[in-house]
């Protein structure tokens, strides 16, 4: 299984790394390993898995579903403060792998494990004239 964002995105992306400071790397990695076999899920109706490149639009939408699923199972309370913005992040995020598996929007710098046609590598191709053949 591919992770589609690391722990350093995770802080960068999703959460302050002072949010994730009770939180072990290995929870940390489970939940972005969790939050892209989610996404799989979605990018498999259009693209042939694993994926062997992607874009940042990707990294954001599984960094913030893991941000998400963090900070529920850590506790915090979406009254208070900005934590309610979580909560909007990952609805985002989600709409978005919704989106994509819809065919609504893409991704260009995604490249699936599609194989390439190689079916006319080595040939050489010609073309000629045809003879004319004048008739009266």
């Amino acid at each position: 299984m591919t992770r589609y964002a690391s722990t350093t995105d995770l802080t960068r992306l999703g959460l302050p790394s002072a949010s994730l400071s009770g939180v072990s790397t290995d929870t940390q990695e489970d939940s972005l390993d969790a939050m892209s076999s989610i996404a799989d899920g979605y990018l498999a109706s259009r693209k042939k898995l694993p994926l062997l490149a992607w874009g940042a639009d990707l990294t954001v939408c599984v960094a913030r579903l893991a941000a998400y699923d963090l900070m529920v199972t850590r506790g915090y309370a979406p009254e208070a403060g900005r934590d309610d913005q979580l909560r909007l992040r990952s609805e985002d995020a989600m709409r978005w792998l919704r989106d994509f598996a819809a065919g609504n929007v893409d991704s260009p710098a995604m490249v699936d494990s599609t194989p390439l046609d190689t079916s006319d590598e080595g040939v050489t191709y010609g073309a000629s004239k045809p003879s004319r053949r004048w008739v009266r």
